[in-house]
């Protein structure tokens, strides 16, 4: 049985781990785990943001994160940790840095798309969800994600986005099982389309 609990900062480095190997689409997982660590703590540390951990058997499954603003995170981020997180990840930060630059720059508006206009898209957002190898099939990408609504209806957060790319099905599949509703396509790094879906 997949058991989901609150994540802490000693779960930052694992979440990290997973996001690096599980995570192929977008460019984050490029950066390594030294950034993704600062990362997940940040978000850890945040009282508007949260982790959340699926175990069976005291094993580490895998993992979801959220926050109720996504730019009020990144702006927490660059702040206390942006000097550290990207010396960590220099080499690979001068190597992407217009995808770095469109990164910070989502979440303003200035997204290239078509459908819902940024203001009509919930603030709240999923902003990663990983499952190790192992536990795929047994039901904790599901348990993920409705643990991430839980904490919402839970923080009276009245809905939330998820930005997928737009040819992953089988993550568009799974957020439309749980509640989710295609709202939008957008790009976030030029030529890379991205579907975005609401819930609830």
């Amino acid at each position: 049985m997949t058991d989901v609990r609150p994540g802490t900062e000693a779960d930052a480095s694992r979440a990290a781990t997973l996001h690096a190997s599980e995570i192929g689409e977008g460019f984050l997982s490029s950066l390594g785990r030294s950034f993704l660590t600062r990362l997940y703590r940040r978000i850890v540390r945040s009282p508007r943001s949260f982790l959340l951990v699926a175990e069976a058997d005291g094993e580490a499954l895998g993992f979801i994160a959220g926050t109720e603003d996504v730019r009020e995170l990144y702006r927490s981020f660059l702040l206390r940790d942006g000097i550290l997180a990207t010396i960590s990840a220099l080499p690979q930060v001068l190597r992407s840095a217009r995808r770095v630059l469109e990164t910070l720059r989502y979440g303003t508006g200035n997204e290239q798309g078509d459908g819902a206009g940024e203001a009509e898209l919930p603030k709240a957002e999923l902003l990663a969800v990983a499952v190790a190898p192992q536990a795929r099939g047994r039901g904790a990408g599901r348990a993920l994600v409705d643990a991430f609504t839980a904490e919402l209806t839970r923080r009276g957060v009245p809905g939330a986005r998820v930005v997928v790319g737009a040819d992953n099905d089988a993550a568009i599949g799974l957020y439309e099982r749980c509640g989710f509703a295609k709202a939008a396509r957008i790009e976030v790094h030029r030529g890379t389309a991205s579907q975005v879906l609401t819930w609830p």
